[in-house]
């Protein structure tokens, strides 16, 4: 049973990731450049930290489980980020084909981070006990506000950390300094931040919702 729903899980993914290349790809105004070809970059960078999830909760040793780590937390941002893309939502006769495209691809960024997290959430509360757990996810839900605002407002990505890892922590260290002097920056890393931060514990809590359905009425 525990495969069958994996698999609808990864299918369930895969199809809202495409459904969002299918709008774009058959809009009849310039298919395949504006805004397909930023969303489909920006999904394949949330995907990323799936990647690394999976990597994590199957290798056994501490070194790879250490870079596997370090690398599901740099690209994990990049999932919530894709709910920021609705700014480039505009009026046009194509207005709702861009809402369904941008909905399909913010939806799919927030699941793709929550079911990310919560493997690396079980691997860690399992090797490390609850506290250990949760820490990881608090933490990890803070940066994502921080990565949001180098990405949306700093024009950053996660390649830069590896190119220009000093240019990114020098502008990232006097955002810190200094949150609100951009409150619009701010505010919305905040926002999208805890939106996300409540999908995970939404869908962490079901599991506890599905154990309660089952018990038996007296």
């Amino acid at each position: 049973m525990r495969d069958v729903r994996t698999m609808i899980l990864l299918g369930a993914l895969l199809a809202t990731t495409g459904l969002t290349v299918v709008l774009g790809v058959t809009d009849p105004a310039e298919p395949q450049f504006y805004p397909t070809r930023f969303l489909v970059w920006n999904l394949f960078l949330a995907w990323i930290p799936m990647v690394f999830a999976v990597g994590f909760v199957t290798v056994r040793r501490r070194g790879w489980l250490i870079l596997l780590g370090v690398g599901w937390l740099a690209f994990l941002p990049n999932a919530p980020y894709l709910v920021t893309d609705l700014v480039h939502l505009g009026d046009g006769v194509d207005l709702w084909r861009h809402v369904l495209q941008y909905g399909f691809a913010a939806w799919t960024g927030i699941m793709l981070g929550v079911v990310s997290m919560l493997l690396v959430h079980r691997r860690v509360e399992h090797d490390h006990g609850r506290l250990a757990g949760w820490a990881v996810v608090t933490v990890s839900v803070a940066l994502c506000a921080v990565g949001i605002v180098i990405g949306r407002f700093q024009r950053w990505n996660s390649w830069d950390l590896v190119t220009r890892p000093d240019a990114v922590v020098a502008s990232t260290l006097e955002w810190v300094r200094s949150p609100f002097a951009e409150v619009a920056s701010t505010g919305v890393a905040a926002a999208v931040a805890a939106f996300f931060g409540l999908a995970y514990a939404t869908v962490w809590s079901m599991g506890s919702a599905g154990d309660f359905a089952r018990r038996p009425s007296r």
